[in-house]
C-alpha cells in the first residue's frame, strides 16, 4: 500500500481512506486487507470498474447521436451547453455534417429539421450521466430545492456488511444523502416513502403484523435500506409533527371522554386552500343562476337565507377591498352599502342598500334606506372603496358627508327609523382589521354524523362518526371519498357530547382561520359555516329535536319527524332511545286505541305540513325547561311539558336529571332548595344540545330529508319486503316467476348489470342501496299481475317518482318544484287507498318537506348520502386495527396520517414544523412569505404523475370517460353497403362505393353507450328543438374512411317509433314500430332510453 495506490489515501500518520467506498475513514493498516474482502467494498469497486470502462463507449455513442441529431438540423455542431455539459466530441468523423450546403428545405425536411432541433436540445439539457444528480455541488443543490431537517436514520460502518437474510444498507456520502432526501422530500428516501405510503392508503390498513412480514418479505429478496418497524413508526410521528396534523382528548361536558381531529377548523380547511386538486373548484360566493340549479351555492340557503355575516365578506375590485356594511361611492356618483356580494352570469354583483345625505344638529351624515330587497349594482360600478372614500372627503375633494357618519337607519317597508348596529361606522366592517389587507371568504360545511360498527362481523359494536366535506365543491367533487374529511369518532361518547367539541372548535376560530391560497398564491382569512347538517333519519331527529308525540302529527312538524316504527313491510331501525349520557331508559308506553275519527284525523295531519318549528321558539321553550327544573318539586311539570310539546332536548336531559336527583331524599323545602342551588351551581354554562350554539343554523329547517333512508332503503325496501316476505309468502312458484322475469329483464337501458333475480328475492331482506335502485326502476315491469291493484298503482306513483328526486340539474326549479309535488301527492294518495297502516311510518310524511328543501339547497343528490355511508368501511377498517383501548385515540391518529399522505401526494403546500420534544399541542403557524410553504420533491411527484394502483387507492385518479362519438367494431368482415342494414333499407345509401364495417357500441355526448338494438331520444336536425325516440338498429364506418382512423361512425341507421299516450298497463307511453328508417349521425343522439317489451 503506498501514495499511488488506486484504492487508498495513506494520511501522514500512517492510517489509510478507502477512494472506493469515500466513507471518511482511517483505518489502520492490518484491517485495510480485510476491508478489501468485504462485501460493500468489492460492490463497490465492481461499480466503479464497470464505470470507468463504459465512459468511453458512452462517448462514442453520444458524440455519434449528437451528430446524427446536428446532420438533420442542417446545422453545424455548436458548444455544448454549460453548466455540467458532457466533453466535446471525440476526433472521429462520422461524415454527416454537410460543408457548402445553404439550400432552402423542402417542407417536409423542415419539419424533420425542427423536431431534431428540439430532441437535441432537450438531449442537451439532461444530466451528463445517471450519477450528475449527486455529483452536484451543495449550493447547485439548494438553488434547487432548500434544505430541510430530515429524518433518516444513517447507516454505520457496522452495518455495512449484514447477516445473512438481512438487507445491505448502501454506502453513500453525505452529499449524495442530502441530494436523496432532497429528491424524495420531505421523505429520506425512496423505501420510506413508499412505505409510509402504503402504510396509510385509506381502503389498504396495515396491522403492525402484517407490517412486519412486509418489511421481511423486503430483506430477504435483499431490498436495500430497508427500515425497521420501529424506525418507521418513529419516522411516521417525526413527519406528523413536521408536515401533518394533531389529534386533541376532548372531555364531554358530561363525563365522556373521546379524540376529536383537529382539523377541522385549521388543518382542513388550511390543506384544502393549499391543495391544487380542490382550490379550483371551490366557490366562496352564492350565485343567482335564474330558474336552473345544480349547486349547493346556487339555493337560496346560500343566496338568500344566510344573514349577511355568514357570507362572503369582500370583494377585490381593482386591487381595492369592498366590505359589506361599509359605505362605497358609484362611478355615477351615488353612494350605497353593499350587504350581499353573489355572482351571476360569471359576473360579480352587490345587493345594496342607498345612501342619503342628512343634517342633524350635531353633525352632517348619512340615513341608510334600508330595503326589505335591497338593489342590485354590478361590481364594475364600484369607484371607491371606504377607507378611499373617507380620505377624499376628509381631503375635501368631495363636498359630502363623512361616510364614517352614519346617523340612523330608515326601513321604507315599515316607515320606521332605527339605529345603525351592523358596525361600528368610525372603524367599518371589523373584518377589514382582521384580515390586515387580504382577502376573506366564508368556508360553508356539509356536516354529516352516523353510525356504523366497529366489526367486521355482524355483532354490532357502535361508533358514532363525524364527517364532513366543502359545499362549495360542485356535485361531482363533492360525492368523491378523496374530499370527506373525518372529524371524529367514539364508540363511547353520544353524538350531541362529540358535536360539542366539535362546536367549541367553531367558536373558537370566529375570528377565522388563516390559509395560504394556491390558486392566488396569496393568504387568505377563512370564515367556517356549517350550511347543513345532514344523516339518517334517527340522527336528524337527534340534531333536531323532532320527537311529536304521535309520528307526523301536526303540532310542530320540523324538516325532520322522527324515525320508524315496525309496521307493514318489515321494521326498520329501532327508534332512538332519550337516554343520553346517563339517563335511564323508559318504560314502554301502552298503546292508546284511537276511533275511526281519531285516525282519520292523524291521516290528514300526515299527509300536509304543519306549522313548522324555528329556532327560536325551541330555544326559548328549552330555557322554560331549566326555569322550572331550578325549583324544587318539579319534575312532573317538566316531563308534562316535554311530552305535551314534543321538544325533547337529551343533551340537557342529563342535566335535568341532576338537578331532581340533587335534593332527593331530602326534608324540608329550603333544604331542598339549598341542595338544588348547590347542583345548579356546578352545572356548565351550556346546559342544552351544542347544534344551538351553531351560528345560523336551524336544526329543524337546516337537516334536510336524507333521500338515501327515506325513499330507498324506506319506501322501496318496504314495498320490496312486504311484496316478498307477506304478499308471497308460501307461494314459491310465483316466486319463481319473478326471479325468472328479473333475470329475462333487458336493463341495457339503465346503464347497471344485469340482475340477479334469486338474489333479490331470496335475500329481500339484506339488499342494499344500490339493489333497491334497480328495482325501483323495473318493479312495475315484473310484478304487474302479483299484487293487488292498490299496490301495483303506488308501485307505479313510486316510480314516478324517484327520477324527479334524483334529478342531477334543474332547468327550471319552479316548474320542477310544482311537477315533484304533484307527484309526492300521488304517491301518498296510492298508499294510502292501498293501506293507511304506512303512515305509521314517518318516513312518509317526511317526504313532504323534500321540495322546500330541493329549492334551499339544492337538488336532492347534493344531500344525499351515499358517499358519506361508503366512507363507513373506511372507519370499520380502522376500527379493526385498533388494539381496543382507546378505539378514538387510534382511529383519529390513523385518519390524521392518512390526511398527511393524501396532501403531500395532492401537491398540497404545507408549513414545515420542526419536530418538538414537547407533546403538547402546538398553536396552529401560519406565515405570508410565499417562499415558506413548500410542497414534495420530485420523486414522490413522480409516483403520482399518472395513473397508477396508488393514484387510484388515494382517489387522486381522474375517471376518464371514453371520447364523445367513439365507437367499437364488432368482428364481422368488412362488406359492400348493400349487405348492410343501411344499403338495404335506405335507397341513397345503395350505391354507395366501397366497403363497409359495423360497429358493435358508440359512445354518446353525455357519456352513455348505446349498443344495436337500444332506444335513444334523437334531435331532430331539420326541426329545432324538436326530439322524438328511435331503435338503433346499425352503426356502420366506411373503410379507410377518416371516420373509421379516428374510431368514429359515418352514420347510425335508426328507426322512429311511434308514442301511444292512452293508459296502458304501466301508466307509461307505449312505443309502436313506426318502419320510418333514416341515417343520422352521432351527434344527433342525445342519450339512451329504458324501453321494456312486453
Amino acid at each position: 500500500m503506498n501514495d499511488a495506490s488506486p484504492v487508498w489515501i495513506v494520511q501522514v500518520n500512517g492510517t489509510a481512506i478507502c477512494r472506493i467506498c469515500d466513507d471518511g475513514r482511517e483505518r489502520e493498516p492490518k484491517n485495510c486487507l480485510r476491508h478489501e474482502n468485504s462485501d460493500a467494498h468489492r460492490t463497490l469497486l465492481q461499480h466503479h470498474q464497470n464505470k470507468t470502462t463504459a465512459e468511453a463507449d458512452w462517448r462514442i455513442n453520444d458524440d455519434a447521436l449528437r451528430n446524427l441529431l446536428s446532420s438533420f438540423t442542417r446545422n453545424e455542431v455548436g458548444p455544448y451547453p454549460a453548466p455540467h455539459a458532457p466533453p466535446p466530441p471525440s476526433a472521429i468523423s462520422w461524415n454527416l455534417l454537410s460543408d457548402d450546403a445553404d439550400l432552402p428545405l423542402a417542407a417536409e425536411e423542415q419539419g424533420v429539421a425542427n423536431i431534431a432541433s428540439a430532441i437535441l436540445q432537450r438531449y442537451d439539457d439532461l444530466p451528463a450521466s445517471d450519477d450528475e444528480f449527486y455529483e452536484r455541488s451543495d449550493d447547485e443543490l439548494d438553488q434547487q430545492v432548500p434544505l430541510e431537517p430530515i429524518v433518516s436514520d444513517a447507516p454505520t460502518d457496522s452495518e455495512l456488511g449484514q447477516s445473512e437474510g438481512q438487507s445491505r444498507k448502501r454506502t453513500r456520502t453525505q452529499a449524495g444523502e442530502e441530494a436523496t432526501s432532497k429528491f424524495w422530500f420531505p421523505w429520506p428516501d425512496r423505501i420510506t416513502c413508499t412505505l409510509d405510503i402504503l402504510m396509510h392508503l385509506p381502503r389498504s390498513v396495515f396491522s403492525q403484523c402484517q407490517l412486519d412480514l412486509f418489511l421481511w418479505l423486503l430483506k430477504v429478496n435483499q431490498v436495500d435500506d430497508v427500515p425497521s418497524v420501529k424506525s418507521m413508526q418513529s419516522l411516521n410521528v417525526a413527519l406528523q409533527k413536521m408536515c401533518g396534523i394533531d389529534t386533541i382528548l376532548y372531555n364531554g361536558k358530561p363525563f365522556w371522554y373521546f379524540t376529536l381531529c383537529e382539523f377541522l377548523l385549521t388543518e382542513v380547511l388550511v390543506q384544502e386552500m393549499a391543495n391544487p386538486k380542490v382550490r379550483p373548484h371551490l366557490s366562496f360566493y352564492p350565485e343567482d343562476s335564474g330558474p336552473k340549479l345544480s349547486e349547493a351555492h346556487q339555493g337560496d340557503r346560500w343566496l338568500k337565507e344566510l344573514s349577511d355575516s355568514q357570507t362572503t365578506p369582500m370583494l377585490r375590485i381593482a386591487q381595492q377591498d369592498y366590505y359589506i356594511h361599509e359605505p362605497a361611492m358609484l362611478r355615477n356618483g351615488e353612494c350605497c352599502i353593499p350587504t350581499r356580494w353573489f355572482t351571476k352570469n360569471g359576473q360579480f354583483f352587490a345587493k345594496c342598500w342607498a345612501l342619503r345625505p342628512v343634517s342633524t344638529a350635531e353633525l352632517d351624515g348619512w340615513r341608510v334606506l334600508a330595503k326589505s330587497e335591497p338593489y342590485v349594482v354590478p361590481a364594475t360600478d364600484f369607484l371607491k372603496n371606504f377607507p378611499e372614500f373617507r380620505r377624499d372627503v376628509e381631503s375635501k375633494f368631495y363636498d359630502l358627508p363623512n361616510p364614517a357618519n352614519i346617523i340612523d337607519v330608515y326601513d321604507e317597508t315599515t316607515s320606521t327609523t332605527t339605529q345603525w348596529t351592523h358596525t361600528d361606522p368610525q372603524v367599518g366592517n371589523p373584518w377589514r382589521v382582521k384580515a390586515d389587507g387580504c382577502r376573506v371568504v366564508t368556508f360553508p360545511l356539509w356536516m354529516y354524523c352516523d353510525d356504523t360498527s366497529g366489526n367486521v362481523s355482524k355483532k354490532w359494536n357502535e361508533h358514532n362518526s363525524f364527517l364532513v366535506t366543502p359545499a362549495g365543491l360542485p356535485r361531482e367533487e363533492s360525492q368523491k371519498e378523496y374530499n370527506i374529511h373525518f372529524l371524529c369518532t367514539s364508540n363511547i361518547a353520544p353524538p350531541l357530547e362529540m358535536l360539542d367539541g366539535i362546536v367549541d372548535q367553531l367558536e373558537l376560530k370566529k375570528h377565522g382561520v388563516w390559509a395560504w391560497d394556491c390558486e392566488l398564491n396569496e393568504p387568505v382569512l377563512l370564515v367556517p359555516e356549517v350550511l347543513a347538517l345532514l344523516g339518517d333519519n334517527p340522527m336528524q331527529r337527534m340534531d333536531a329535536l323532532d320527537t311529536d308525540p304521535e309520528p307526523g302529527g301536526n303540532g310542530h312538524d320540523g324538516s325532520v319527524a322522527g324515525d320508524d316504527t315496525s309496521s307493514v313491510g318489515g321494521s326498520d331501525r329501532s327508534d332512538v332511545s332519550e337516554d343520553s349520557a346517563g339517563s335511564k331508559k323508559g318504560k314502554k308506553r301502552k298503546k292508546v286505541k284511537e276511533t275511526l275519527g281519531q285516525m282519520i284525523q292523524r291521516v290528514k295531519n300526515f299527509v300536509k305540513i304543519g306549522r313548522l318549528r324555528n329556532k327560536t321558539e325551541t330555544t326559548n321553550k328549552l330555557k322554560s325547561y331549566f326555569t322550572e327544573a331550578s325549583t324544587v318539586d318539579t319534575k312532573t311539570k317538566v316531563q308534562d311539558q316535554r311530552t305535551e310539546s314534543g321538544v325533547k332536548d337529551t343533551y340537557q336531559l342529563f342535566f335535568l336529571e341532576k338537578l331532581f336527583e340533587s335534593y332527593k331524599g331530602k326534608r324540608g323545602r329550603a333544604t331542598k332548595q339549598a341542595a338544588l342551588d348547590a347542583q345548579l351551581a356546578q352545572l356548565p354554562t351550556n346546559t342544552t344540545s351544542p347544534v344551538w350554539r351553531i351560528k345560523g343554523l336551524d336544526p329543524h329547517q337546516d337537516t334536510p330529508v336524507e333521500i338515501l333512508h327515506v325513499v330507498l332503503l324506506g319506501f322501496v325496501k318496504y314495498f320490496w319486503r312486504d311484496l316478498i316476505q307477506l304478499q308471497l309468502k308460501n307461494k314459491d312458484d310465483k316466486k319463481e316467476l319473478l326471479i325468472t322475469r328479473l333475470n329475462s329483464l333487458d336493463v341495457s337501458g339503465l346503464g347497471i348489470s344485469p340482475l340477479a333475480g334469486r338474489t333479490l328475492v331470496k335475500y329481500s331482506g339484506s339488499l342494499t342501496g344500490r339493489d333497491f335502485r334497480a328495482i325501483a326502476q323495473v318493479a312495475p315491469f315484473v310484478i304487474y299481475d302479483l299484487v293487488s291493484c292498490e299496490c301495483f298503482e303506488t308501485w307505479q306513483a313510486l316510480s314516478k317518482l324517484i327520477p324527479l328526486i334524483w334529478q342531477p340539474e334543474i332547468v327550471d326549479i319552479d316548474s320542477h318544484i310544482a311537477l315533484i309535488t304533484k307527484e309526492i301527492d300521488n304517491f301518498l294518495l296510492h298508499a294510502a287507498r292501498w293501506t293507511n297502516r304506512w303512515f305509521n311510518k314517518p318516513k312518509f310524511h317526511i317526504i313532504l318537506h323534500l321540495p322546500a328543501h330541493i329549492r334551499r339547497f339544492g337538488p336532492a343528490i347534493l344531500f344525499a348520502t351515499e358517499a358519506f355511508e361508503s366512507f363507513n368501511a373506511i372507519i370499520r377498517a380502522k376500527s379493526v386495527h385498533s388494539n381496543r383501548h382507546a378505539p378514538s385515540r387510534d382511529i383519529a391518529l390513523a385518519f390524521a396520517q392518512g390526511n398527511r399522505v393524501r396532501h403531500l401526494l395532492s401537491g398540497g403546500l404545507f408549513l414545515l414544523s420542526r419536530p418538538s420534544e414537547s407533546d403538547a399541542t402546538p398553536t396552529p403557524k401560519f406565515s405570508k412569505d410565499p417562499n415558506s410553504w413548500q410542497s414534495i420533491g420530485t420523486g414522490p411527484k413522480h409516483l403520482v404523475e399518472s395513473p397508477n394502483t396508488i393514484t387510484s387507492y388515494l382517489g387522486l385518479q381522474e375517471k376518464h370517460h371514453p371520447p364523445y362519438g367513439v365507437c367499437t367494431a364488432d368482428k364481422t368482415d368488412s362488406r359492400p353497403i348493400g349487405e348492410t342494414l343501411v344499403g338495404q333499407h335506405i335507397a341513397e345509401y345503395a350505391s354507395e362505393a366501397g366497403m363497409f364495417r359495423t360497429c358493435k357500441d358508440l359512445t354518446l355526448n353525455n357519456g352513455d353507450v348505446c349498443v344495436p338494438g337500444n332506444f335513444v331520444i334523437i334531435q331532430d336536425p331539420n326541426r329545432i328543438g324538436e326530439t322524438f325516440v328511435g331503435k338503433v338498429e346499425e352503426i356502420i364506418q366506411r373503410v379507410g374512411s377518416v371516420k373509421m382512423y379516428a374510431s368514429q361512425s359515418d352514420g347510425i341507421l335508426i328507426q322512429q317509433v311511434t308514442l301511444l299516450h292512452h293508459p296502458a298497463r304501466y301508466g307509461m307511453p307505449r312505443v309502436v314500430a313506426s318502419g320510418r328508417r333514416q341515417v343520422y349521425k352521432t351527434e344527433d343522439l342525445l342519450c339512451t332510453v329504458n324501453v321494456q317489451h312486453n
